[in-house]
């Protein structure tokens, strides 16, 4: 009738060999919640036997015999599950007197959850919320959304074959575990498509993992963009040897105003035993130091607590900086350098640093320079290409929000499918063949063998 076909619509059932009762809809409550209950059944004429493989040609080899009754969860309609009890038609083959009953493409087989509650889960769970809170909205499990988990991230495995032209890496805190908590993830600098996860950041696992790329895919890599941590520079030299080295820029700025911020700090501690009024105003005003030289308002003239009268920022620095003069030598040097990287200006960058070894500076302020001059090769890349590592930093916020929603993981392999899952499964993997291949290729196979007896 045409409102059991709208019903079906609305539920999403496509399976043509379901059937809704005159009277489909009924309500029951079951622990405390109330289900809404559609009625149906699944008949249809078999082509073969499931057991022996006999086909039926006459449609008097296999015959009917009875039903069996199944309950699937379906959906939620107003925050109501909405249950299908279905009768299954049984059939008999008269051949080898085995029985088999009639599936639907609505549910595997062995299982009361529809692909379509699946899909939702999987759909669920690229999502930054904890996996019980997806259990709760969809009335299931929460071994059932894990095992949901596992199969969609499967397919989502990298094939170890292609690599971009342009790589970006960087790690992240994922689980307690013997590399100590930290793995390593990389994408495509261009478009910002994660590529894979990996377990261990050591250098030697990382060795061991790009080697399995052919050693085309490997040599065709001509950049990668990485921060100042020195075990990737063995990983690049050893399995991407054409590939250039580019410093993340944020990360050089980010040594430099650590340098700079630490000596602030010893000259706070130093000035709260010779001027109070001093030490609050290096303790209070500690982003105004790390704010570029150039970016100071010197204009603008405003009441401040700590000063008196009207003063601008340029102002309130330079009474920072005569304090102590150390502190106005590192300033200066942090922010020529902070300078020359914003114009790209390598020799500009460069010759600072040959000049800062004709003084001396702080000891955090010389190892930060030493680590520079280390890096020269990446930092004029970083001035040359405009390829950054800010797509990747936002991958890594989006696992922080991840571990948080779920107060932490401990299996390693759940937390990577999230990963794999929230920025690799796309909108045509929802489909169930792809959401449940497995299932697709176990019948596969059956036919196979069937046809072989």
């Amino acid at each position: 009738m045409a409102h059991t076909h709208c019903i079906k619509k609305m539920l999403g059932i496509e399976d043509p060999n379901i059937y809704l009762d005159d009277m489909p809809v009924v309500f029951e409550e079951n622990k405390q919640v109330k289900n809404i209950v559609v009625q149906g059944k699944l008949s249809y004429t078999p082509r073969c036997c499931k057991k022996c493989g006999i086909t039926n040609d006459s449609h008097q080899d296999i015959i009917k015999n009875g039903t069996k009754l199944s309950t699937i969860k379906l959906t939620h309609i107003n925050f109501q599950p909405v249950l299908l009890r279905l009768k299954k038609q049984r059939f008999l083959c008269k051949h080898c007197a085995q029985t088999f009953i009639a599936e639907t493409k609505l549910v595997e087989r062995h299982c009361f959850i529809s692909n379509i509650i699946k899909r939702t889960i999987a759909m669920e769970l690229r999502e930054i919320q904890s996996m019980r809170l997806v259990a709760q909205h969809l009335s299931v499990s929460n071994s059932t959304v894990i095992r949901v988990l596992e199969k969609v991230a499967e397919p989502l495995e990298a094939n170890h074959i292609y690599l971009p032209q342009h790589l970006s890496i960087d790690e992240f805190k994922s689980v307690k575990n013997v590399s100590g908590a930290m793995s390593f993830l990389f994408l495509d600098a261009q478009n910002h498509r994660l590529i894979d996860v990996v377990e261990d950041r050591r250098q030697n696992q990382l060795i061991d993992y790009f080697m399995r790329y052919p050693k085309e895919s490997r040599y065709s890599v001509k950049t990668v963009t990485m921060d100042m941590y020195s075990p990737y520079l063995a990983v690049v030299k050893d399995c991407f040897p054409k590939a250039q080295i580019v410093i993340d820029r944020f990360h050089i700025v980010q040594h430099l105003n650590r340098a700079l911020n630490s000596f602030r700090i010893r000259v706070m501690n130093e000035a709260k035993k010779k001027s109070e009024t001093d030490y609050r105003k290096l303790k209070k005003q500690w982003k105004l130091l790390l704010k570029n030289e150039w970016e100071l308002d010197v204009t603008d003239y405003r009441t401040h607590r700590l000063y008196e009268g009207l003063v601008t920022e340029k102002m309130m620095v330079d009474y920072l900086l005569h304090i102590n003069p150390r502190l106005r030598q590192v300033y200066t040097l942090v922010n020529d350098l902070r300078f020359a990287l914003q114009r790209h200006d390598f020799d500009q960058f460069k010759t600072i640093l040959e000049e800062s070894r004709k003084y001396v500076l702080p000891k955090k302020v010389r190892t930060t320079v030493q680590t520079l001059f280390k890096y020269q090769e990446g930092i004029r890349n970083a001035c040359l290409y405009t390829l950054s590592n800010g797509a990747i930093e936002g991958v890594n916020n989006k696992i922080k929000n991840i571990k948080r929603s779920g107060f932490g993981y401990r299996n390693y392999s759940h937390l990577r499918a999230r990963i794999l899952i929230s920025y690799r499964l796309t909108a045509s993997q929802f489909e169930p063949k792809a959401l449940h291949y497995k299932e697709e290729k176990r019948r596969q196979e059956e036919k196979e063998k069937a046809k072989a007896n």
